[in-house]
């Protein structure tokens, strides 16, 4: 091996061959900051999925580092590469895959299917979240890649403390989405392992007291940073991507059966949708039905008609009998994302919306075939029906076809005797007189609206199993009192139903006629199908909602096809907020009904649409994005800017070291011979026999070397003149390979000499 060949070999930068233990230390590692995960994911193979994929980069990258000599760096990342990509196809598309294994044209579309899906459910659900395999596709695909970014960093460069990057970027998708929930343990033990991997990391951890106190500094900065800034992290509320159309973006997503509750429980409410009609006052618009009741949750009504959604009615289901009002209304949606268009009740037709739609006939809802909404404006023409009291006190409940809405699952037997009491106390003998004594029961000042209630008493959901719960506590939110209505109907043999969607919504004091829906909006009521009339909405849910014209007691049978709603009288709006004060009628203390704890304690204030909660933030993800995006080009683009700043004081500087140093840290940059413990002499003997050849005049590069001797050894009072450097940097950087060029110019290597000014030459 020539002089100038053990030079390369030993040239700072380069790695000796690394060992298992590091690789081990970096699976530990990731490991740790992926259990943050748990409080994402409810169910769902997810962690093993993702830990096959890291697994496979890691060992990749360290079987050719250990056995490849050349090239080592770029080889070890083609390999974890190749690792990621196979693991990928091995665990989710191997059916597209010639025997497996070669990638064909279906590989490409079942990936690009897989992170629609993916991005469709991270959309849709709320948290914690099942881990479908859309979900899985995603976590192990990009954890698998900040894998192969901290291996990389750990194993091919001499500062291992910027793995710490990769990692906070793990930590940071649990810590943004569920602020201040993420685990102690995990947050302790991913920083253990970072201190671990610092220890492993034997060129630069190993240095002494001193590098032993960076590294307990950088891992308590770290530890303390990811448990004292989660609690202040504001909620994300807005974004602009549509899943399954790149990224998927941070929104108010609304999915009617797993994350209502979320979304009223929003610190942040974000405006959802505005509305105009030609009617005479505000409506209701629904997203969905449910009807199957399963375990805590009602699933919703997916049977349905593909199909154009133009001429989606008139419904089947409302009667002749009924009289009714054309109603046009124009909704321009906003922060939302919902596979639901928001329709008012009994749509005929609409305008402005494209695409594949699934349409269920019986209760006209309309559910998009491709991806999810995320804005735009359309015109729904609708039937307003007005049914009479008289009219649903002479009406039946036994219309064929309608037994999936009687169907009563096992239940506590304490609600059906609930609902036969409650009918026999008021001497309610029609089934429109039984749907009324039953609203009348939860809005009679008994029962407390609290969004917080159930999910402290650990019964917050919408199936059978949380009824008998709600109904002895007797405090919940909208979802709690149409299940428990829904479900005391069926068992007095009333086909009953849920619907889901948006109460009306406050006028905008600036936009006479305009109606702004938000967040805090998104309701839940019953609905109870008369024969001959059709499906008619209840109101159970106090201080929510407007109570219907033909169930409130304060209207006269004969002024009950009035199509005006009368509201709650304890529904009156607040004279500061807009809203409704939730306090039921007759309850001026503090604590709830009898027997009742002051659950509401601590419970924010509802405002207005755009209201927030105080002492926090809205934050639009695509501020984020952007901050990510600025703070990731100052990483990529900071060092090459820095090593700049310091090559132009050196060049314009009298100090002959200054442009000796110059010369020597160009050469590092280089891949080029620049160990400290060479004389200026033998590194100059190198860099003639690489950059000029060994029989090439260097004349340049021995006034540089003779100036900075002289500096060295020469009489204090001898001038030393400072030769030129630029003639010897050029012809440093023509005698380097492409890519040592380029990694010169956005990683320089010698910005990590940390040497005193007068320490070396």
């Amino acid at each position: 091996m020539t002089e100038l060949e053990r030079g390369v070999a030993r040239a700072p930068g380069s790695t000796t061959r690394p060992g298992v233990a590091l690789s081990g230390t970096v699976l530990l590692a990731i490991a740790a900051a992926l259990s943050s995960f748990v409080v994402l994911f409810d169910e769902g193979p997810w962690l093993a999925s993702t830990l096959i994929t890291v697994v496979a980069v890691i060992a990749a990258g360290l079987v050719v580092r250990w056995r490849v000599r050349t090239w080592r760096p770029l080889w070890s990342v083609v390999a974890a590469l190749a690792a990621w990509a196979l693991s990928l196809q091995l665990q989710f598309a191997a059916d597209t895959a010639l025997l497996g294994v070669v990638p064909l044209a279906g590989t490409l579309e079942r990936a690009t299917e897989l992170i629609a899906a993916g991005e469709l459910s991270i959309a849709e659900q709320g948290i914690p979240a099942e881990a479908d395999v859309g979900i899985r596709f995603l976590m192990a695909a990009g954890v698998g890649l900040l894998a192969l970014l901290v291996d990389a960093t750990a194993s091919l460069s001499r500062r291992p403390a910027a793995t710490a990057i990769p990692l906070l970027g793990i930590l940071a998708i649990p810590v943004i989405l569920v602020p201040g929930q993420v685990p102690t343990v995990s947050l302790l033990a991913t920083g253990a392992a970072f201190l671990l991997l610092l220890a492993v990391h034997r060129p630069s951890a190993s240095g002494g007291p001193a590098a032993a106190a960076r590294a307990v500094a950088i891992g308590a900065s770290m530890l303390i940073g990811a448990l004292v800034v989660p609690p202040l992290m504001p909620t994300v509320v807005a974004g602009s991507v549509l899943p399954g159309g790149g990224v998927a973006g941070l929104s108010a997503g609304i999915n009617p059966v797993l994350d209502l509750g979320d979304d009223l429980r929003r610190p942040s409410p974000v405006t959802v949708l505005r509305y105009t009609n030609d009617s005479t006052g505000g409506q209701y618009l629904t997203l969905a039905h449910l009807d199957e009741f399963t375990g805590q949750n009602v699933q919703p009504v997916t049977t349905g008609e593909e199909g154009s959604i133009e001429q989606i009615g008139p419904p089947a289901w409302l009667g002749d009998a009924v009289e009714r009002t054309d109603v046009s209304t124009r909704i321009a949606l906003e922060d939302v994302r919902t596979r639901w268009l928001p329709l008012p009740s009994a749509p005929v037709a609409v305008e402005g919306v494209a695409g594949e739609w699934l349409i269920e006939p019986d209760g006209v809802t309309a559910q998009t075939r491709e991806g999810v909404l995320r804005d735009g404006v359309y015109t729904v023409q609708s039937l307003e029906a007005q049914p009479r009291a008289e009219q649903l006190a002479a009406a039946s409940v036994q219309a064929p076809g309608l037994d999936e809405f009687r169907e009563v699952p096992e239940l506590d037997p304490t609600i059906a005797a609930t609902a036969q009491n409650v009918v026999d106390a008021a001497d309610a003998e029609s089934p429109y007189a039984q749907a009324v004594a039953l609203q009348r029961f939860f809005t009679g000042g008994d029962f407390l609206y609290s969004e917080d209630a159930p999910v402290e008493g650990g019964y917050d959901g919408s199936g059978a199993d949380i009824v008998a719960t709600f109904l002895e506590v007797r405090a919940g939110y909208c979802v709690h009192f149409a299940s428990a209505m829904t479900l005391m109907a069926r068992t007095l043999g009333m086909p009953a139903r849920i619907a889901v969607g948006f109460q009306p919504g406050v006028e905008n004091p600036d936009a006479p006629g305009e109606y702004v829906v938000s967040s805090n909006d998104l309701h839940a009521w019953p609905e109870v199908h008369f024969d001959g009339l059709g499906w008619v909405r209840f109101e159970p849910t106090p201080t929510r909602g407007t109570l219907p014209a033909y169930t409130d007691p304060a209207v006269s049978p004969g002024e009950a096809g009035d199509p005006e709603e009368a509201e709650f009288e304890e529904s009156e709006p607040n004279e500061v907020t807009g809203e409704p004060d939730a306090v039921p009628e007759g309850d001026d203390s503090d604590e709830g009904p009898t027997g009742i704890p002051d659950l509401l304690e601590g419970e924010a204030t509802e405002g207005g649409p755009d209201a927030a909660a105080p002492g926090s933030a809205l934050v639009d993800a695509r501020v984020i994005a952007l901050v990510a995006l600025t703070m990731l080009v100052a990483l990529l683009v900071g060092p090459g800017v820095w090593r700049a700043a310091r090559r132009a004081r050196r060049r314009r500087s009298s100090d002959p070291l200054d442009r000796w140093r110059e010369v020597r840290d160009t050469a590092r940059d280089l891949g080029l011979p620049a160990d400290a413990t060479r004389t200026p002499r033998a590194l100059a003997a190198l860099w003639e026999e690489s950059a000029w050849g060994a029989d090439a005049s260097s004349t340049e590069l021995a006034l540089v070397r003779r100036a900075v001797e002289a500096r060295a050894y020469a009489a204090p009072v001898a001038v030393i003149e400072p030769p030129p450097i630029d003639a010897v940097l050029r012809r440093l950087r023509r005698s380097a390979r492409w890519w040592w060029r380029a990694t010169a110019v956005v990683a320089p290597l010698s910005l990590r000499d940390r040497q005193h000014r007068e320490e070396r030459l």
